[in-house]
């Protein structure tokens, strides 16, 4: 989690930071250390809690050592309890971008029960009572024999691995696993995952740090499958935000069952993200349009200001939008909402009515009828099967 040493007067003398705060969020950090540093010095000898009004939780503790200016450490923010997304997606509520955010920055965080709060808490007691040993630095030079011309010319020339026809399937399997996620073939991306088995296995590079040898596969891996949305035509907005979410994802994980599971759900998203938010296959101009709504599909859609955006007269851009797609435009804003109500509805236990406004339906009952026409179900009874 993430550790700050502040002074008493609240400003930030030394950070280690794991879980970056969306910069929305910084002034609000900042009046946090202001309150934490106060209360904590108010009660020296003690541990204090603080949970703000996004329900981040830090804790502090006052400390003095010997010839050292005193100080307050912080760790934080991590979770008490599951966060209400609805009163949290409240405090920005015609700020999509934000509520976005700041899902996915609490869903990275540490949930800690009261046990492991009470450890934290020993920990930071028991730092307070270390003492300060003093040390001596040794000034030797060594001296290294340096390898001649030959020997690295050796080195060199040794390949990275034994069997030249593992890599070779490697890299055949790795273009049919980014071809299959260019186009949103789920069937042949599931039929290609059985086939790769250990072969992207990269261990040996880290013989005693398995974890970090899949995680660097990952990382690697995270970039192809963004570059692979992004030949399937898939907006530059959304290809951050999946890419960002999965950079967290992987270096939260901390065993091999976890990155496994991650590794799977990362081919899977990219795959199900280029099937929604594709536009391959129109022109530039139903392109730009189809994309402008992808981004902004809550907000009230106004041929003239998409028109003024695409630099095409209204009825050009409708008529050539509805012969390419086979769609009105409100049609298609309609099923990109519902594409994204779907997802909701998968994924988080909210009401209807907030899922609906959510989206961009300000009446419920109009949602409800638009998702039964396309998706022949009401909205709640999709929840129930899916």
């Amino acid at each position: 989690m993430n550790t700050i040493i502040l002074t008493p007067e609240g400003s930030v003398e030394m950070a280690h930071i794991h879980d970056p705060l969306p910069n929305f969020l910084l002034q609000t950090q900042q009046e946090d250390f202001l309150r934490l540093s106060w209360q904590t010095r108010q009660a020296p000898l003690q541990c204090c809690t603080y949970t703000n009004v996004f329900g981040l939780t830090y804790l502090s503790r006052f400390f003095e050592f010997e010839e050292e200016p005193p100080a307050v450490w912080v760790i934080g923010p991590f979770l008490m309890q599951i966060p209400d997304m609805d009163k949290i997606n409240a405090l920005f509520r015609t700020e999509q971008n934000k509520q976005m955010a700041m899902g996915e920055f609490v869903r990275c965080l540490k949930l800690l029960n009261n046990a492991r709060i009470q450890s934290a808490v020993n920990i930071l007691n028991q730092a307070g009572s270390i003492q300060q040993v003093p040390y001596r630095k040794l000034n030797t030079q060594h001296t290294w024999e340096r390898l001649d011309a030959n020997d690295i010319q050796h080195i060199l020339a040794q390949p990275d691995e034994m069997d030249t026809k593992v890599i070779e399937l490697r890299y055949e399997l790795e273009k049919e696993l980014m071809s299959a996620v260019e186009n949103g073939d789920k069937k042949m991306l599931k039929h290609l995952l059985k086939e790769t088995k250990n072969l992207f296995d990269f261990s040996d590079r880290f013989p005693n740090q398995p974890v970090r040898a899949m995680k660097n596969m990952l990382i690697v891996l995270n970039t192809l499958l963004r570059m692979a949305a992004a030949r399937g035509k898939v907006q530059p907005f959304f290809l951050h935000h999946i890419s960002e979410k999965f950079s967290k994802q992987i270096e939260r994980c901390d065993s091999i069952n976890s990155l496994n599971a991650l590794l799977d759900w990362m081919y899977e998203e990219y795959c199900d993200m280029v099937k929604r938010r594709a536009v391959s296959g129109y022109s530039p101009l139903v392109q730009k349009a189809a994309q402008h709504i992808h981004v902004y599909f809550s907000k009230p859609l106004i041929l003239q200001e998409l028109a003024h955006i695409c630099l095409v007269h209204p009825s050009h851009l409708s008529r050539q939008f509805r012969k390419e797609t086979g769609m009105t435009l409100t049609d298609y804003q309609n099923r990109t909402r519902i594409d994204q109500a779907k997802l909701l509805l998968k994924k988080a236990n909210t009401s209807i009515d907030w899922i609906a406004g959510q989206v961009g339906f300000d009446d419920a009952g109009y949602f409800t009828r638009i998702f039964n026409k396309l998706e022949g179900m009401t909205p709640s009874r999709y929840r129930k099967e899916f």
